[in-house]
């Protein structure tokens, strides 16, 4: 296909979104656009197409400069660098026909991306709303958007939106990103300064998908993965990074890493090859990439607790220059796969960027380990702190812990803090050599310094996963009426539903028990629990909620399903249950012995191994309402 062919499907769409950048002729580049920010302080680059050879002038503020356009189109052009200011017109002219963009700011830009805790919006955050109804008030925020798409080649142009500051733009936008904006703009030294976030992330993705083909080339192809939805690696680099050209950006904020967390071990080479595959295409060998290590989350992948992960984000950080860890635990309670309290998490990465990037004198980290020493039947170890001294945030004993001897066997350990130092003991092991802190999933770890940020999770020994990491639940909620009763687990699955002293639903593991919503690593996490009312139970992650209403004999489920794809809600239903067929009004019998449930609003559908469930199909965007009344639950049974 001829490239002007190739590129009009494209940049229709462009114009179509932004229609005062571009005009027949000259084209500005994907990310130029009304609202942006360009990088302050660097050599600015602009670029886009015109006709083949033809000249094309630009102007920006007080710069000039000229470029002329390739036999395939394409032109760039330099100009000197500027300091903070602004807004501008940037302009491109070329015979007649003139593209431009409007109120351009000069400040700092910084690219936020990883998997779905990056996507995951503001509205959806803890505190969020509340936010974006405030973010009007950051007049020098301007936010970008990096359309959703995978590429088998790099390209030069994308969907990329710059939008002002405002209730609309911050609640669709990273919450993540948001607030780590906000934060760097409460610094003094930053108020005059205009700051812009890109965010370019896609959820249940791998890191090996950010990274250009070139920089796996030494990877074993067995070690590089696609993520969900069959997206191959390099492809959302070159759809969605590539796009944004060679222009300079202040820095990167990077939250991936649970698509990887099963394996562990290549995850720092995969990492590294990531950041310097990005540091070469903005042309900054320097560039600060702060990483965020990955919260609590108590389920693991694939038999390896998070701990495993966190570990390799660390290695990836310590080994790589320039590069910052944001610890992620003490942030959640670890049972919900897309935690909602992403401002602390946000702030975290913030205070990062002022200390490394900004010469702020702020405590970024909290205390980071030095060294651990036997000292007879105890073992101290030492910290570094921004602040001298170590606590508790409420001043209750110091959790997290454990220490072994030379067999590698560990016990939690009491712990007492020593000025900057902690003292271990366990009367189960006489004679610590080694210790763990926080190394689980969802570790009950405390310690913090006198800013109250958290120590990051750390061990000395050197013995290879899997380790056993017992993994904690929520209470579980019960409902008990006179015709059935009900279990909900701390997943958001309904394990058990008893009709007439019968059990309905299937105790398989997985995806074949309970109810469940498959996602790509098995049943989706639905762990944040919440009874909003009488009698009603929600159980949600960011993008679905299952909002369950439990009356004396009747059942209304409901479930939303926010993400644009369509998603099944299933019920698995005991292989002693007897499944009728759907009637011309959608009712469903289901019954065993005398015990009858009637279902509205699902399928009955049988698998190739003969077990037996009930199916919802919830559309993008929309909700499903399933209705299961009971009927004859009080007859006695045979």
């Amino acid at each position: 296909m001829p490239t002007a062919r190739r590129f009009a499907p494209v940049a229709s769409m462009i114009l179509a979104l932004i229609p005062s950048i571009a005009a027949a002729g000259v084209e500005l580049g994907a990310p130029f656009g009304d609202h942006m920010v360009i990088q302050r302080d660097r050599t600015i680059r602009i670029w886009g197409r015109s006709d083949p050879g033809s000249e094309v002038e630009v102007r920006f503020g007080p710069r000039r400069a000229n470029g002329r356009a390739g036999a395939d189109g394409r032109w760039s052009a330099t100009m000197e660098a500027l300091p903070a200011g602004g807004p501008f017109v940037l302009e491109a002219a070329s015979g007649g026909s003139r593209a431009e963009a409007r109120d351009v700011l000069i400040g700092d830009v910084w690219l936020c991306s990883g998997q779905s805790n990056m996507a995951m919006t503001l509205k959806e955050c803890d505190g969020g709303p509340e936010a974006a109804d405030a973010a009007g008030r950051l007049k020098n925020l301007r936010l970008a958007s990096v359309g959703r798409r995978a590429s088998a080649r790099p390209e030069s142009t994308g969907e990329i939106r710059w939008r002002t500051s405002g209730p609309e733009s911050a609640r669709s936008f990273s919450g993540v990103g948001f607030f780590f904006g906000a934060r760097l703009l409460e610094d003094p030294a930053l108020k005059g300064v205009p700051l812009g976030l890109i965010d370019s992330s896609f959820g249940g993705t791998m890191c090996e998908a950010w990274t250009p083909k070139e920089w796996l080339a030494g990877f074993v192809p067995t070690d590089l993965r696609p993520s969900m939805f069959g997206i191959a690696p390099a492809t959302l680099y070159n759809g969605m990074i590539a796009p944004l050209g060679r222009g300079p950006i202040r820095g990167a904020v990077w939250y991936q890493g649970e698509a990887n967390a099963d394996r562990p071990s290549i995850y720092p080479k995969l990492l590294q090859a990531l950041i310097g595959s990005w540091r070469e295409r903005f042309e900054a060998p320097e560039m600060p990439f702060l990483v965020v290590q990955l919260p609590d989350y108590a389920a693991g992948a694939d038999g390896l607790s998070w701990a495993w992960i966190r570990e390799a984000q660390a290695k990836a950080v310590r080994e790589t220059p320039h590069a910052a860890l944001a610890v992620g635990i003490r942030t959640n309670d670890g049972f919900d796969l897309h935690p909602h309290a992403k401002r602390a998490i946000g702030e975290r990465a913030a205070l990062l960027a002022l200390r490394d990037s900004y010469g702020r004198k702020v405590v970024a980290e909290g205390p980071i380990f030095e060294k651990a020493t036997p000292e007879g039947r105890s073992l101290r170890v030492a910290f570094r702190t921004g602040r001298p001294g170590l606590a508790t945030p409420d001043g209750s004993p110091v959790r997290g812990f454990a220490v072994a001897g030379t067999d590698g066997r560990y016990f939690y350990a009491d712990a007492t803090i020593d000025g900057d130092s902690v003292v271990l003991r366990s009367e189960r092991v006489p004679s610590p050599e080694t210790v763990r802190y926080a190394w689980a999933g969802a570790p009950e770890a405390n310690l913090v310094d006198r800013s109250g940020l958290p120590a990051g999770p750390f061990r000395t020994d050197t013995l290879p996963p899997p380790d056993i990491d017992v993994q904690r639940r929520p209470v579980e909620r019960q409902i008990q009426t006179r015709h059935y009763e009900a279990t909900i687990d701390g997943r958001g699955s309904v394990t058990s539903l008893g009709v007439g002293g019968r059990q309905f639903l299937s105790n398989e593991l997985g995806m074949s028990g309970g109810t469940c919503v498959p996602g790509w690593f098995g049943p989706r996490q639905l762990g944040n629990i919440r009874e909003p009312g009488p009698g009603l139970v929600s159980c949600s992650d960011y993008e679905v909620d299952l909002l369950l209403n439990f009356g004396e004999d009747r059942m209304e489920w409901t479930v939303t399903n926010r993400s644009k794809d369509a998603i099944p809600f299933r019920i698995s239903l005991s292989p002693r249950v007897k499944v009728g067929a759907r009637d011309a009004s959608g009712r469903i019998e289901v019954s065993r012995d005398n015990s009858r449930l009637i279902v509205t609003g699902a399928e009955a559908k049988t698998d190739p191994d003969g077990s037996q469930r009930l199916e919802a199909s919830v559309g993008g965007h929309s909700s499903k309402k399933l209705v299961l009344t009971i009927e004859d639950s009080s007859r006695p049974s045979r």
